[in-house]
């Protein structure tokens, strides 16, 4: 017998497609389906016709594949697509992104005795030979297995096959598990922390609640919920910890199989696809107890979750903007709501959201004031480059003003490390030619190219397009007019080994470390002291922790005070105040200087006197007078095309049928400020509105009526991060 169900598939769609299939096949199942010329793999949603077909043109199902999607995650990816206004076939697609977990699993080879003897074989004994034969009375193993346990060559083993005496098996694969070493696992929490781990304990078990864990940087946060951690796997539980970015996590992964004695499962771009269907299929069985992923590990179907992390759960690269737009930090309460499990947000600069759904009672609230070990907080001075101006040396332009220059050297006699901050990659963010005043662009982009001189590289950071740096201007041919324009990390560098050619300095960004392995070397040379100065990019906000670094140096405290968007001064007090905490963390105090032209800045003088309350109340007061998130709602319309006309012509007609309501707002349309990216045109609106409207509903019932070319794209973004 057969029925007709619904089957999502992942495509950008929002209805299901009508197949039969046996009558056992239930809601959740994934299955895969004829679709068009190709075969594709989705979930059932519903059960029972959609469309008004005849029963004859109908296709059957091609298979049932071994895998059940659980209601609560059905639920969750439902809501996710409905909040960020995303068809629900592209949110699935995060949830079944390891297409080879639903091949046929490749078998693995195995040696068996088959009881045939030396003297059958009519082979000499030989230690080698019977070492295999030993090890092969327990168990069978794979030749590599044989190699290593007996300690003989392929050789032998070759012999042994040839001869009879070994059969190979073939088995399926078995999904590692993870066992915990839950006495090596005990942390030592001080008072403090043990307050806070008491708490997070006793919401363990109450259904779905939110505590942000606000602890100042190196006040051991990462102790405190790995106790909780703990609990839930002693129950049997999932738990799931997400990261801004798992290449920057090396000493969080070792710390967690010191502590427990294996390692967590990962999730990441990284990963190879033969990893990311082990862990895949590892999750949904439930044999990876805990994963350390980036935000899209938050979709992954796990069997039995009970407890999300949410780690510098302030950290703009929980949000997404590719494919589906969404905020992982939200959507990671979203999906703690559907599982009705607890969430526990950890930071030491919480975002003003977070801080106003404590206010309001929506989450609970749990802080850590101190250092761990008693260690303090550092001591944070600011550098006034208009009276303390860098002094220009032999190597050229200086960025280093002379108050930080002494500094610097001071350390180096103590032997201590120091550290110098600049948000910008490459050796200059822009050519520009003294002759005739052309700057180099980018040919798919309105942005410069910045120069990246290790590589003899200019390098467009929005599209990626590069070329060899030219060694005279494009435009008039100047052999001697190209000039590089401020600073980035190379430039700092350079400056640095003209100035203290003794010290042992490197630099970590993701231009010089883009992989798990670069960056583990770099964080390894850190703590081992083979590095002297250590200069990066916002990677260094990023949680790590040197006893050795007293000294962080802040070469453009400026620089994210100049955006443009609704979170520019909140992004760089949580940026600045978190480089600063890498300073002083072990026994000895640290110092950190900050280079800028606005020493009256109230973000900095926020963050000189470590008064975050006084910031956060401006915050507040301001956005709530020109209701702005949380205190009002915020979604983006970006119109792209190809054809400049079109995009144009589509932006103005969005705007011209805008809803007219009390409480609602459209701005724009406007050209954006990257208004050419990757060789589209786009225009952007920013729709408005009150906190108690629906901003969802309002734009779906807008924007489903108008009709767009083909050659153009209309994308929203709810909640939006970035403005460009």
């Amino acid at each position: 017998m057969s029925k007709i169900v619904g089957v999502m598939l992942t495509l950008p769609f929002d209805n299901v497609f009508d197949y039969k299939a046996p009558d056992e096949v239930k809601i959740g199942d994934i299955v895969r389906v004829p679709f068009g010329k190709k075969h594709e793999v989705g979930i059932v949603f519903k059960i029972g016709a959609t469309a008004l077909l005849e029963e004859k043109k109908i296709k059957s199902v091609t298979e049932i594949l071994p895998y059940t999607l659980k209601p609560e995650f059905i639920k969750f990816i439902e809501w996710t697509a409905k909040y960020n206004m995303a068809s629900v076939g592209l949110v699935l697609k995060m949830a079944l992104c390891a297409k080879n977990a639903f091949d046929n699993p490749k078998l693995h080879i195995l040696y068996r005795l088959t009881g045939k003897t030396l003297a059958e074989a009519k082979l000499k004994n030989s230690d080698a030979r019977w070492h295999v034969i030993d090890l092969l009375k327990h168990a069978p193993y794979s030749k590599a297995e044989i190699m290593a346990g007996a300690g003989v060559s392929a050789g032998v083993i070759n012999t042994l096959i040839d001869s009879g005496i070994l059969e190979p098996v073939a088995v399926q694969p078995k999904i590692q598990a993870q066992h915990f070493n839950f006495n090596a696992s005990h942390v030592l929490l001080n008072e403090e922390q043990q307050v806070a781990a008491d708490f997070l304990r006793a919401h363990q078990n109450i259904g779905f609640n939110v505590t942000l864990l606000d602890g100042v940087t190196g006040s051991g946060k990462t102790e405190v919920y790995l106790d909780t951690a703990i609990s839930t796997l002693k129950q049997g539980k999932q738990v799931l910890i997400l990261v801004p970015e798992i290449a920057l996590t090396t000493q969080w992964l070792k710390r967690f199989e010191q502590c427990f004695g294996t390692k967590p499962y990962q999730w990441h771009s990284a990963l190879s696809q033969s990893e990311r269907k082990n862990t895949w299929q590892a999750v949904i069985s439930g044999e990876a107890k805990v994963l350390v992923g980036a935000r899209s590990a938050l979709f992954l179907p796990y069997n039995n979750l009970g407890l999300i992390v949410v780690d510098e759960s302030h950290d703009i690269t929980f949000k997404q903007e590719d494919m589906v737009n969404y905020q992982a930090r939200d959507m990671a309460v979203l999906r703690a709501k559907c599982e009705n499990i607890p969430v526990i947000l950890s930071t030491a600069t919480p975002d003003l959201e977070t801080i106003v759904n404590v206010e309001e009672g929506k989450y609970n609230t749990v802080k850590l004031i101190n250092r761990y070990a008693s260690a303090e907080m550092p001591d944070i001075q600011i550098i006034d480059l208009k009276k303390d101006k860098p002094q220009k040396g032999d190597w050229g332009a200086s960025w280093l003003s002379p108050s930080l220059c002494t500094a610097l050297e001071e350390n180096l006699q103590k032997g201590e490390q120091s550290m110098l901050f600049l948000n910008r990659r490459g050796y200059a963010p822009l050519l520009i030619c003294r002759d005739c005043g052309s700057r180099l662009q980018c040919p798919n982009c309105t942005a410069w190219l910045t120069e990246h001189r290790a590589q003899n590289r200019v390098i467009c950071h929005h599209c990626g397009y590069f070329t060899t740096t030219p060694k005279c201007c494009p435009d008039c041919g100047s052999e001697n007019g190209l000039t590089a324009c401020g600073p980035g990390v190379e430039r700092i560098l350079e400056e640095v080994k003209f100035r203290f050619p003794l010290a042992k300095a490197e630099i970590i960004s993701s231009d010089t470390a883009n992989s798990f392995k670069a960056i583990s070397e770099v964080i390894s040379k850190m703590q081992n002291k083979e590095i002297d100065i250590l200069i990066g990019t916002q990677i260094l906000a990023k949680g790590h922790h040197f006893p050795m670094l007293t000294l962080v140096g802040i070469i453009d405290a400026d620089l994210g005070l100049m955006g443009n968007d609704l979170r520019a001064q909140e992004q760089t007090f949580q940026l600045l105040s978190q480089v600063s905490g890498r300073a002083g963390r072990g026994d000895k105090k640290g110092t950190v200087y900050l280079q800028t032209l606005y020493p009256e800045n109230s973000v900095l003088k926020a963050i000189v006197s470590q008064d975050r309350q006084s910031f956060i109340a401006n915050e507040k007061q301001t956005r709530r007078m020109l209701c702005l998130p949380p205190f009002g709602k915020l979604a983006a319309i970006i119109v792209t095309s190809s054809n400049e006309n079109a995009a144009q012509k589509t932006a103005f007609l969005i705007a011209k049928t805008a809803p007219h309501e009390q409480g609602v707002q459209l701005l724009g349309p406007a050209p954006a400020p990257i208004y050419m990216l990757r060789g589209k045109f786009r225009y952007r609106l920013l729709f408005k509105t009150l906190k108690t409207i629906n901003i969802q509903s309002l734009l779906q019932t807008w924007l489903t009526h108008l009709n767009y070319p083909s050659n153009v794209h209309v994308e929203v973004d709810i909640d939006p991060y970035s403005f460009m």
